[in-house]
């Protein structure tokens, strides 16, 4: 069953459900997938402070104070961080105060020490414009009752910042979805394995592994299977406590291409068998007890397109992401795509930014079995199905391959 690639990401997206959630101390939840709401219980800051060096002071009265008309006032605290005061200011005195220090009673504003000259106890305002403007108010940043971070959200070094403020040390975030991979082939043999007439070393499952990671799923290698039905079978139940199952290699119409009669060993149902991009049109996909079986195919750059485009959003979805999609905008072709398009194609390519314009260029060696085109591409050029050749200067969609 061969279905446009539209469609499949519909079925697959339809089937999955979110993971559960745990709690996990806060210094490791980077990358993580926040899995509650938090809400702040506090005012922050939590007190009218001073965000530098100077003095508190009333600020009405040194607003007029300049080099040739000073203010002195006399200094009657002194504040450091994480000290308060109950010396009230008046009119004439001022407290000296740190950065982050609570201000003192009735003290109106700050001034910063540059723009004073200290004589003993007493201070001189040399410059006092503005001084109201240097306080940094109760809750201005987050008030109590305010919703501060949502559940989806992807804790970035901000995010984790902000929940130590609301001390948040162990929230819930979604587990990580397991994602079982298996290459296939009599021809693989193991990454460490000197190579003898006829063999490759397995290199699908250590590229699918940097994109479940980057995904936010977890991945438990299974090795290699050579072209037998029951080998397959026996990894595949193997790994039972995975949530998704993705093997490459075996999944088009030839001699060896066995895991569609894998899927009906295990009573795998299929979902679909092709899907309409370029590479990577063999995609075996199925369900069994709820749980996603993915047939990807074993050349390399198709593996990686098929999983980009099929198997992420998946993880994505799983993971508790808000957005399963990577960004995705318009740029020029710096250099001309020769090739007609039949079905919708994904070309890995270079895209840069110049004063006036965006530029792509594809990739050098596009073929389904390279993997140099994959190395430094940092975009997907998308090529619309039935297109001809593509001239320098056409306007095209490109996916942005940053991490979203």
């Amino acid at each position: 069953m061969s279905v446009k690639l539209e469609i499949a990401q519909e079925i697959l997206l339809n089937l999955v459900t979110v993971m559960p959630k745990e709690r996990v101390a806060l210094q490791e939840c980077w990358r993580r997938i926040l899995a509650e709401t938090v809400t702040s219980d506090i005012d922050f800051p939590p007190f009218d402070r001073s965000p530098l060096d100077g003095y508190a002071l009333i600020a009405a009265e040194v607003a007029a104070a300049t080099p040739e008309n000073p203010v002195i006032l006399k200094q009657i605290d002194y504040i450091p961080a994480g000290e308060t005061s109950d010396k009230p200011v008046s009119s004439g005195t001022a407290c000296r105060i740190m950065t982050g220090a609570p201000l003192p009673p009735a003290a109106t504003g700050v001034i910063r020490l540059e723009d004073t000259v200290v004589n003993g106890g007493d201070v001189t305002i040399l410059e006092g414009r503005g001084a109201e403007r240097n306080i940094c108010l109760r809750g201005e940043e987050i008030f109590s009752g305010e919703e501060v971070v949502s559940q989806g959200t992807v804790i970035n070094a901000g995010v984790m910042g902000m929940l130590a403020v609301l001390g948040k040390s162990r929230p819930y975030v979604f587990c990580k979805p397991r994602v079982a991979l298996i290459a296939t082939g009599s021809e693989l043999v193991p990454v460490d394995f000197p190579l003898v007439s006829g063999k490759i070393r397995n290199s699908n499952s250590y590229m699918l592994s940097a994109q479940v990671a980057e995904a936010g799923a977890q991945t438990v290698l299974l090795g290699n299977a050579s072209d037998n039905i029951d080998e397959i079978a026996h990894l595949l139940e193997t790994a039972s406590d995975c949530d998704v199952f993705v093997t490459t290699g075996g999944a088009s119409v030839g001699d060896y291409d066995l895991i569609s009669e894998v899927y009906k060993k295990l009573g795998i149902t299929l979902l679909f068998d092709r899907v309409s991009i370029k590479p990577g049109m063999p995609v075996l996909a199925g369900i069994r007890d709820g749980k996603l079986y993915l047939g990807l195919s074993g050349n390399p750059a198709a593996a990686a397109i098929s999983f980009e485009q099929l198997v992420r959003p998946v993880l994505m979805k799983m993971g508790g992401r808000k957005v399963w999609w990577r960004p995705r905008i318009k740029a020029v072709l710096a250099t001309p795509f020769n090739k007609p398009t039949g079905a919708k194609r994904f070309v890995w390519a270079r895209c840069w930014q110049t004063s006036t314009d965006i530029f792509v260029e594809p990739s050098r060696a596009q073929g389904n079995g390279m993997l140099k085109s994959a190395m430094a591409a940092n975009a997907l050029i998308v090529i619309p199905e039935n297109s001809p050749p593509l001239p320098v200067g056409t306007e095209i969609e490109v996916i942005l391959l940053a991490d979203a």
